[in-house]
């Protein structure tokens, strides 16, 4: 709570406040970017974030979780650095949650054992191995990174291969005021240049607006031209900040952010609503519109009801484009709101409207009420039957 306090520059009084209505929808926002973030941030470093689907764990690297907001990573590198060399650590921005990667096996069982469920600053530390493939086809390890090879050379080469393999270039530490076409400009006087994109993330405080993440990527024709332009360009100041240029590892570059993107608007309209189950019962309409707002533009929301006007546990919020619908799904799928996890799936055109089943059922149930007054007001109706009248008659 203290780093999206900080971090948003939201009171952790307003975060908490069980008096405000729209309270639980922004520490559902606050939650939600800081996951996104996360994600994001180990994507960029080489991290296969597919493997923690998996169930196969590996022996060298650790997943550190509840990180007091106080441990900076200078300190949490020397508090495991005590157990063993480490080869490489992760500690996204917002500071909760870290990878921590030794040289070798014993150092991380000796971490693990003594470090696990440790207090440290008022947190209790949960740590977990990692995914055996956490890193396949990631960066190289910090004993493994190659040498900068000035760009005057690499352009003599001309053939020559370039250290790394990928045409892709990761920038961080960008001003957050720096834009897709200011970072674009910066580089276009490198030869070979593709694309440029600073990575955003929706503004929880203004729907509809962005906001950078402090880094981006850059793409290029060749690898040669790519390095030429992280030797050129690593430790360039742009906009008062120092740049930070490495090879990228990250599998979806622009190219493939495009075909996605015209994939996404080739997709029929059944992509455009979605289906919010495990919502609190407490949740009104407003909650979920201003919980997926940001997103998008939406078409509706709906929040079925039961007879006695309580909500049942689910919701559709409807967007206008698949595209604003994706991202919803992508930014949402692991958010808490009053402490549930929504689950949330895409509805087909053949799922069953919740709103009208009931409309139809109030509407049969208020049909046989008015059917069973009549009956009562003219005496007819179905009546008992009784054998021994039959026999009366006919004799």
């Amino acid at each position: 709570m203290s780093s999206m306090s900080d971090r948003f520059g939201i009171a952790k009084s307003e975060l908490l406040d069980p008096t405000s209505s729209d309270a639980a929808v922004k520490q559902a926002h606050a939650e939600t970017h800081v996951i996104q973030e996360a994600k994001d941030y180990f994507s960029a470093h080489g991290v296969n974030l597919d493997a923690f689907n998996e169930k196969d764990r590996g022996d060298t690297a650790l997943l550190v979780k509840n990180l007091p907001y106080e441990l900076k990573p200078e300190g949490l590198r020397t508090l495991f650095s005590a157990y063993g060399t480490i080869s490489k650590m992760l500690v996204p921005p917002s500071g909760t949650i870290a990878i921590i990667e030794f040289d070798h096996a014993c150092h991380a069982r000796s971490a693990f054992k003594e470090l696990a469920y440790t207090k440290i600053k008022g947190s209790i530390l949960f740590l977990e191995k990692a995914p055996r493939n956490l890193f396949a086809g990631g960066t190289p390890r910090l004993n493994e990174m190659v040498a900068k090879v000035p760009a005057t050379d690499l352009k003599n080469k001309g053939g020559e291969q370039a250290a790394g393999d990928s045409s892709t270039l990761f920038v961080r530490n960008l001003n957050f005021s720096t834009t897709t076409a200011r970072l674009r400009e910066t580089f276009e006087r490198i030869e070979g240049l593709l694309s440029a994109k600073v990575k955003t993330k929706p503004d929880p405080q203004k729907p509809g607006h962005f906001l950078s993440m402090g880094f981006g990527f850059l793409e290029f024709r060749t690898k040669q031209q790519a390095q030429a332009a992280l030797s050129a360009m690593d430790g360039y100041d742009l906009d008062g900040h120092r740049l930070q240029v490495k090879v990228s590892q990250k599998l979806i570059n622009a190219a493939e952010e495009r075909r996605k993107e015209d994939q996404v608007k080739r997709s029929s309209g059944k992509r455009t609503k979605i289906i919010i189950k495990n919502l609190p019962f407490e949740v009104s309409k407003k909650d979920v519109r201003s919980l997926f707002g940001p997103y998008g533009q939406l078409r509706s929301v709906r929040v079925p009801k039961r007879f006695n006007m309580s909500t049942r546990g689910f919701a559709f919020a409807e967007f206008v484009t698949p595209r604003e619908a994706e991202n919803a799904m992508s930014a949402l799928r692991d958010t808490h709101l009053l402490g549930r996890r929504l689950v949330l799936e895409f509805a087909t055109e053949e799922a069953t409207d919740p709103e009208k089943e009931i409309a139809n059922m109030q509407k049969k149930v208020g049909n046989q009420a008015d059917k069973v007054a009549l009956q009562r007001l003219t005496g007819t109706g179905r009546q008992k039957f009784n054998p021994g009248e039959v026999d009366e008659l006919s004799g």
